[in-house]
């Protein structure tokens, strides 16, 4: 972006060109951290980092959402490079000598990710078609 524009008509700007990827963000970054909430804290980062660059976007070089896709992937490499090491879930150990009865169904750091927050209440038939 170029020319002489106020950073309040730069804010509002971004604001209207970013709202539309906040979903799909929120849905890559929840890949990657396995956690809705350090995936919400991630998309908020990526906002305020995309945000803060803005002015020197430039779209011949890349569309709106591959440049917010590459700084969520950073900024999710650099919170998942910080946080400490999860234990790995006793059920997800070695093979024992006695059968389990019933395979694990939870694992402890892995959160479900409502699908009101990916997909606006669409019916997943009609996304389909």
């Amino acid at each position: 972006m170029t020319g002489a524009v106020s950073p309040v008509e730069l804010g509002e700007s971004f604001a209207g060109s970013a709202e539309p990827f906040r979903r799909e963000l929120l849905a890559h970054c929840y890949r990657m951290t396995g956690s809705l909430h350090e995936a919400e804290d991630a998309v908020q980062e990526t906002l305020l980092r995309a945000w803060r660059s803005y002015a020197n976007f430039d779209p011949s070089r890349a569309s709106l959402r591959t440049w917010l896709h590459r700084i969520a992937t950073n900024t999710c490499l650099n919170a998942l490079e910080k946080r400490q090491r999860r234990p790995l879930p006793s059920a997800l150990s070695a093979p024992s000598s006695t059968p389990a009865l019933s395979p694990p169904t939870d694992i402890a750091w892995l959160e479900p990710l409502p699908d009101a927050l990916v997909s606006a209440g669409e019916d997943p038939a009609n996304l389909v078609v």
